[in-house]
């Protein structure tokens, strides 16, 4: 009995230990069916990691690369991230331009004025884990709007030289009949000086609006530039001399820092024109003992040549009309010269600028492209 007894419980424990055996078969193949789940999982996390940080440098690089200047700030005006562009306007102009930014804090596209520059401005709205900010996207526009400025003058400008022409050939033709009656008049009064003397007047009238028809007719037609290398310094020099007794006169201080080697490629006779006009204008600008300053300088690919007077300026409204023709704040004078000075730099592929504040100074900067490989 006692052996039947034990023998039953031999039989109860191999039972038990085979259960156990094919638990523990069943757990490792449980462990190794997770280990290898496991493995899988993790391998998946790391691709899916190193995606997330090779989508995250692209992002970066695109970012840092984008020709916009792009930064989001926080509701407070912190810098939360930044491209390379906007690192740049931020290094030049400081805090000043977030503030300037801070003043835009309404979703939209803006085109506002900064400091002698305009910038087109994208102003988004995010919030990210609790965090409120803005985003902006900043292009700068100067160019784009000089550009834009330059051409509807083009326009104006030839629209206005068709209309010149006409109207002065429509003048010419019944003036050279009264230059002529006038002669004839003043010949026939040679016995009666005073009556004489009406007709001469009007011969001298006939001969200024002539002049003034010569402008238009030179303002109106195409210039032609016949272009050779030529000492800048010559050019100014035969100007001054010919206006010399016009800046002693008012004991004006003519300061010339025109650099003695610097060659230009232009029409020599018309950049005399050129010069003529502008220091004139300069000259009747200033008061008694004032002062004209030419300098010039290479900016990249530019010759620049700069005419400075410390006269009255030029009131900001009438600084967009000054190349117009008959725009003109002296009491004499058609409002010609500068409108013939803007053709024939644009006939040298240049540019002139014109900057003033109205009160104190007036600064001309005339831009010729360097090289004779322009032509």
């Amino acid at each position: 009995m006692a052996k039947e007894s034990r023998r039953n419980e031999i039989e109860l424990l191999s039972e038990a230990f085979q259960a156990f055996n094919i638990a523990t078969e069943k757990l490792q193949n449980s462990y190794a069916a997770l280990k290898e789940e496991t493995e899988k999982l993790r391998k998946e996390i790391e691709e899916k990691n190193k995606q997330l940080e090779e989508m995250s440098s692209l992002l970066s690089s695109v970012l840092m690369s984008a020709n916009s200047a792009i930064v989001a700030l926080d509701d407070n005006g912190k810098i939360i991230i930044s491209n390379r562009k906007f690192d740049e306007l931020y290094n030049f102009y400081g805090d000043k331009f977030l503030d300037f930014l801070m003043k835009n804090m309404s979703k939209g596209i803006y085109e506002k004025d900064f400091e002698k520059s305009v910038f087109r401005i994208s102003v988004g709205k995010f919030n990210h884990n609790g965090l409120d900010g803005w985003t902006f996207s900043i292009d700068d526009i100067t160019e784009f709007k000089e550009m834009e400025k330059e051409h509807r003058r083009d326009e104006h400008l030839k629209a206005m030289g068709v209309m010149a022409a006409n109207i002065a050939h429509e003048i010419r033709n019944p003036l050279g009949s009264i230059e002529l009656f006038a002669s004839l008049l003043s010949r026939d009064l040679k016995n009666n000086l005073e009556k004489r003397s009406l007709a001469d007047s009007i011969l001298k009238g006939v001969k200024s609006i002539n002049s003034t028809i010569s402008n238009i007719l030179l303002f109106s037609k195409d210039v032609v530039v016949k272009i050779e290398k030529h000492y800048l310094a010559d050019i100014i020099d035969d100007v001054v001399l010919y206006l010399r007794h016009l800046m002693i006169d008012k004991n004006i201080n003519f300061i010339n820092r025109i650099d003695e080697d610097s060659m230009i490629y232009c029409d020599k006779e018309l950049m005399k024109q050129v010069f003529m006009n502008l220091i004139h204008n300069a000259i009747d600008a200033v008061d008694e003992n004032g002062k004209i300053e030419l300098y010039n300088f290479c900016d990249k690919e530019f010759d620049v040549i700069v005419v400075e007077d410390n006269g009255c300026g030029i009131e900001k409204e009438f600084l967009d009309k000054i190349f117009i023709p008959f725009h003109t704040t002296k009491t004499k004078g058609t409002g010609l010269g500068l409108s013939i000075v803007y053709k024939i730099i644009k006939a040298h592929k240049g540019n002139i600028f014109v900057e003033s504040d109205g009160k104190s100074y007036t600064k001309i900067l005339i831009k010729l492209k360097r090289g004779e490989n322009v032509w």
